[in-house]
């Protein structure tokens, strides 16, 4: 990727920089940070994502980060007083602020999509394990930064059932594909693990990892790390996570596993079923963070339903997975969002999420999350950026409803009803029942004075949600920003709502 801003051209690929066509010195680091900057443009970075994403984790001085970027406003022909690129907001951070304009993929990061296990043996009981075991294996993957990783929900849908790997790789816009193969006798698991160039099927790397049930941890890390070391050989090997630090236990692995696959329905039923399971995973690991993140999370679908919960207990869930998830890029997206959504504060949450998206930039549900949270405080340009996002990470996903959901919502609150209600629509066609895109569709049909439409909507609407009134939906909505409210409420009041 090169970016071209103020008479300058940043390849990241070639690791140059150019001023008015010279080449010019910078250090790794420097030339890091600046390189993070410019793909965050447009929000503040604050210096404990810098510590993560630049240092990875390292502890360093103010005056160490302060030092790097006076070097990065050297080369950039900036300075600490006019601060026209980098700029300091005093006690939040630094942001990008020069224009950039973006030329071209070539020599830019790689993008990997890791495709589910396929089962071996007739016991199809473990396809949640299959499913599971590639999900983990994206995760820590993605930790990495030097390249993308394609959701694995998108490596779940229908249209790919059966497709070749070049077919495969255009649906998900994927460089690479990570497939393999898991075979299950009693307590001896073995796994095969491929990595294919999908332009000519030719197949880079492969290797084969088994042993017992108790393994699982140390072949799921050994993969992830000889998989990382074939895409990009010059990475120095990032300190990966182990699996048995953050899951405790096979038992709290292998509920948390059944929880997160039984989610991918997204109906009430699931959800129930995958509460259950959280439960027992909590039980047998009592720290284990992701897991009680995920219970809160769950804990925001199911008020749109209409189910009542302990707000309480989830914002508890939510504090422990945050504090004791600081470096589960899970624990902290799915924590931080609900602490946000129960605490209704959203900036809280959105720090958290962001922290996970220093950990893991490909995680597409971090993404969503940091939308959901931007529009609950009024920041819609933002959250269509992250939105985009999460839907470039998953061109084509289970869970792509929300965020065409959440798209949705930021047009409607920028005036741009007819996106509002493609988007909308785009999410209802794909999820019929989840009620969120039936109230942002109605308000955005109304606004554009297709009365007839928004009440059709609103009657299907109040035929999954009977009982729902403004004010109902007023209490329980963590939409905050006045004008936004003010569009939102209208629209369904001009279509009927009471």
């Amino acid at each position: 990727m090169k970016y071209r801003f103020c008479g300058l051209e940043l390849d990241v690929g070639a690791r140059t920089l150019e001023v008015d066509g010279v080449h010019v010195h910078v250090e790794p680091q420097v030339f890091d940070l600046i390189v993070y900057l410019v793909e965050n443009r447009g929000r503040v970075v604050d210096k404990d994502e810098l510590l993560a994403r630049v240092w990875k984790g390292r502890v360093v001085s103010d005056a160490t980060i302060a030092t790097r970027i006076n070097a990065a406003r050297r080369v950039l022909r900036d300075d600490g007083r006019r601060q026209h690129i980098i700029a300091t907001l005093p006690r939040r951070g630094f942001r990008f602020a020069a224009e950039v304009g973006v030329n071209g993929e070539t020599q830019g990061r790689p993008t990997v999509a890791v495709t589910p296990l396929s089962l071996l043996s007739d016991d199809r009981s473990n396809g949640y394990l299959a499913r599971g075991l590639a999900d983990q294996l994206a995760a820590t993957l993605g930790q990495a930064g030097w390249f993308d990783i394609r959701d694995t929900a998108a490596s779940f849908a229908s249209s790919l059932e059966g497709a070749g790997p070049a077919e495969m790789a255009r649906k998900l816009k994927a460089d690479y594909l990570v497939t393999g193969s898991l075979q299950t006798n009693g307590d001896v698991l073995r796994l095969f693990v491929r990595l294919i160039d999908p332009r000519n099927d030719h197949q880079v790397w492969s290797a084969t990892f088994s042993g017992g049930h108790g393994d699982l941890f140390a072949m799921q890390d050994r993969m992830a790390g000889q998989v990382l070391g074939e895409l990009e050989p010059r990475l120095r090997r990032i300190e990966l996570l182990r699996s048995a630090e953050r899951h405790g236990s096979l038992s709290a692995f292998d509920h948390y596993l059944r929880a997160a696959d039984a989610l991918r329905a997204m109906s009430l039923s699931a959800m129930h079923a995958a509460c259950v399971d959280l439960d027992k995973a909590v039980l047998a690991h009592p720290a284990y963070a992701a897991a009680h993140g995920m219970r809160a999370w769950i804990a925001t679908l199911m008020l749109p339903h209409g189910r009542r919960v302990d707000a309480v207990r989830e914002r508890e869930r939510a504090r422990f997975a945050v504090s004791e998830g600081s470096f589960d890029c899970d624990a902290l997206s799915m924590g931080g969002y609900a602490l946000g959504f129960f605490d209704r504060d959203p900036a809280t949450g959105l720090g958290y999420v962001r922290r996970a998206l220093a950990l893991n930039p490909s995680s597409a549900r971090s993404h969503d999350f940091a939308g959901w949270l931007l529009l609950y405080g009024g920041g819609s340009g933002e959250a269509l950026a992250h939105f985009d996002r999460a839907l470039s990470l998953c061109p084509i996903d289970e869970f792509g409803f929300r965020m065409l959901t959440g798209r949705a919502f930021a047009h409607l609150y920028q005036h741009d009803f007819e996106a509002a209600v493609l988007d909308a629509r785009r999410a209802h066609a794909a999820a019929p029942s989840y009620t969120v895109c039936h109230r942002v569709l109605i308000a955005a049909l109304a606004h554009l004075g297709r009365r007839a439409e928004a009440r059709a909507t609103l009657r299907d609407l109040l035929s999954i949600r009977p009982g729902l009134t403004l004010a109902r939906f007023a209490k329980e909505t963590r939409f905050d920003d006045p004008a936004d409210r003010e569009v939102l409420f209208g629209g369904l009041k001009q279509a009927g709502l009471t």
